[in-house]
């Protein structure tokens, strides 16, 4: 790891290898703030991207469990606005949106500008402006999970479209979608009349010991946080989300190796955060392998809620966003589970493409942790 992190692009990262008993290799390498030469630390907090998409799979399990709804139960049963294809007339179930066949798109006009700067977010950062201007919805009134939603999905919203919808019944294709993915953890909030943020702290959090974890900044996460990275090594601003379910989830790698090692603990049954049955249906494969839904990845042949199969056999996530680079998952044949985690981005924002030399520092990263055994 000492001499991956020489030849390494990532100015910082950290890297854990867990069974569900203990972690078996947990480090740090580089720096949370470049320019002040602070060192990243398996205490430094970032956030994850979308592999906080694991957790709202877990908190929608606990919803289920409390009663609050099914994964067969219409979404238009739940909110409290209603939300139509106006393409489609079929309903959209909860199991739709978990595995990204609801049918809702994210329109990039609308969603590459979901981004929120706050009082953590340093008007000198050297990406701030470029923030400002080009990842900031214009004219925006009101920044709560709730209003944002309601704005993109009825009919006189701010943020309405057609084209925020497919055009095939849900169930069919897949289209992965963090829109319809905070939909899915907004429906959490709507049943049991508290934040999702405050709902996953109470269920998920506080019982795994995850002090270190939460959806938003305060002044010690964000004492505690790293700058993230461009991959030319510019500074964002620290920022939220609008959509934050979707990937705003700050962490450090001790609290995501906990996080990892209860799941793991599930999958063999021996949890008590949920009950047996949730944890099955979390990492049971929905969809039928003679009757995929069309636009699947190759290398993702199949999705548990929220959780992706890998053809290789190993369930968990991936996550990319501004500065950050994150990987999660467990393999059911051996028990082990790895993480990756970085505060530096992989993918160009202005083409979307994969930076290549990136890519491969992460992929040998990633399968050195294979030669950690229990």
């Amino acid at each position: 790891m000492e001499k991956l992190h020489k030849s390494s692009g990532f100015v910082g990262w950290a890297v854990a290898v867990v069974d569900k008993d203990k972690v078996l290799y947990q480090q740090a390498f580089g720096f949370a703030d470049l320019e002040q030469k602070k060192p990243y630390t398996t205490g430094t907090v970032q956030n994850i991207a979308s592999v906080s998409k694991t957790v709202i799979g877990v908190a929608l399990m606990k919803a289920v469990e409390l009663g609050y709804f099914t994964l067969d139960t219409p979404i238009h049963d739940i909110l409290p606005w209603p939300v139509a294809n106006p393409n489609n007339s079929t309903p959209i179930l909860v199991k739709h949106l978990a595995t990204h066949t609801s049918g809702i798109l994210d329109r990039e006009e609308v969603y590459g500008k979901i981004f929120t700067l706050t009082q953590f977010s340093d008007p000198k950062s050297p990406l701030y402006k470029w923030m400002q201007k080009e990842a900031v919805l214009a004219n925006r009134t009101d920044t709560t999970l709730a209003s944002f939603l309601k704005g993109y999905f009825t009919q006189n919203g701010q943020y309405y479209s057609t084209k925020n919808f497919g055009h095939t019944a849900p169930g069919t294709t897949y289209a992965y979608s963090n829109i319809g993915s905070a939909l899915a953890a907004y429906l959490v909030e709507v049943k049991a009349g508290m934040s999702f943020s405050d709902f996953c702290d109470t269920h998920i959090f506080q019982p795994l010991g995850m002090r270190q974890t939460d959806w938003f900044l305060n002044p010690e996460l964000a004492q505690a946080s790293s700058k993230n990275y461009s991959f030319q090594k510019k500074a964002y601003p620290l920022y939220s989300e609008i959509t934050y379910p979707d990937g705003s989830l700050r962490t450090n790698i001790q609290d995501l190796s906990r996080f990892l090692q209860e799941m793991i603990k599930g999958h063999q049954g021996q949890s008590s955060l949920i009950p047996a049955s949730q944890f099955a249906t979390l990492f049971q494969k929905q969809f039928s392998e003679d009757n995929l839904p069309a636009g699947l990845k190759a290398s993702e042949p199949n999705s548990g809620i929220f959780w992706v199969h890998r053809k290789n056999g190993q369930i968990g996530h991936t996550g990319g966003d501004l500065g950050v680079t994150t990987l999660l998952y467990f393999d059911p044949a051996t028990g082990l589970g790895k993480i990756f985690m970085s505060n530096t981005e992989l993918d160009i924002p202005s083409t979307g493409k994969v930076n290549q030399k990136l890519a491969e520092h992460m992929a040998a990263i990633w399968k050195a942790l294979d030669t950690v055994k229990p």
